[in-house]
């Protein structure tokens, strides 16, 4: 190389470039990082109040009203997140009986509508608020139908519903799931989205079990 090309427009361009690219870099991982401790630490010390168990990597976990409890972070790709490399802040509680086979409820919010072309076994609930809020789909559609009838179901599922989170049905569990997770520094608010997702669970599996024929 030529002396003189140490000094071209496009070579001092280049390290003019990587002069702030490399700071911004190891900024950003160290932000991250920061936002990450601070999260764990925020989610530990609310593990008591709430009667959870923090586990080591920033997972509350137990039971709420008897029924089992996950309070986690999860990509945002496995929970329908248009924005698959996002983290999601989500809060799950079991249904306490089996649903009908595949129930799902998605968030609409969420579910590009490139996705909702051509996918098998959708259904409304033929209710504005719920199927403004979600896409539901089931294995056997006609349960599925039948179940989101049920007055206590859509009143639970309406419930959930509210502008800070989108809520869902899925794998036989109930959730609310954020795009911060600044929501678990308020005992009180977690509890009372807790108590809202066992009020949807409870109603949900009640009503399945009604719909079951008899024995």
């Amino acid at each position: 190389m030529d002396m003189s090309d140490l000094f071209s427009g496009e070579v001092i361009a280049f390290f003019a470039i990587m002069a702030v690219a490399i700071p911004w870099v190891f900024w950003s991982a160290r932000h991250d990082m920061m936002f990450e401790e601070k999260r764990q630490a925020a989610w530990s010390n609310m593990a008591r109040p709430l009667g959870l168990t923090y586990e080591r990597g920033g997972t509350l976990s137990g039971a709420f009203e008897g029924l089992p409890v996950r309070i986690f972070r999860e990509s945002g790709g496995s929970m329908g997140h248009t924005k698959r490399n996002a983290s999601v802040y989500v809060v799950r509680v079991e249904v306490p009986g089996k649903l009908p086979r595949d129930f799902l409820a998605a968030p609409r919010k969420w579910t590009s509508l490139s996705e909702r072309l051509g996918v098998p076994n959708v259904f409304k609930a033929e209710e504005p608020v719920l199927d403004g809020a979600y896409i539901f789909q089931c294995g056997v559609v006609p349960a599925g139908e039948k179940l989101l009838q049920e007055p206590d179901v859509q009143q639970a599922l309406r419930d959930l519903v509210n502008p800070e989170s989108v809520s869902f049905v899925q794998d036989n569990h109930v959730g609310l799931a954020y795009e911060t997770p600044g929501f678990v520094e308020d005992a009180g608010k977690v509890r009372r989205h807790l108590e809202s997702l066992a009020r949807a669970a409870n109603a949900l599996a009640k009503a399945q079990e009604r719909l079951q024929p008899a024995a």
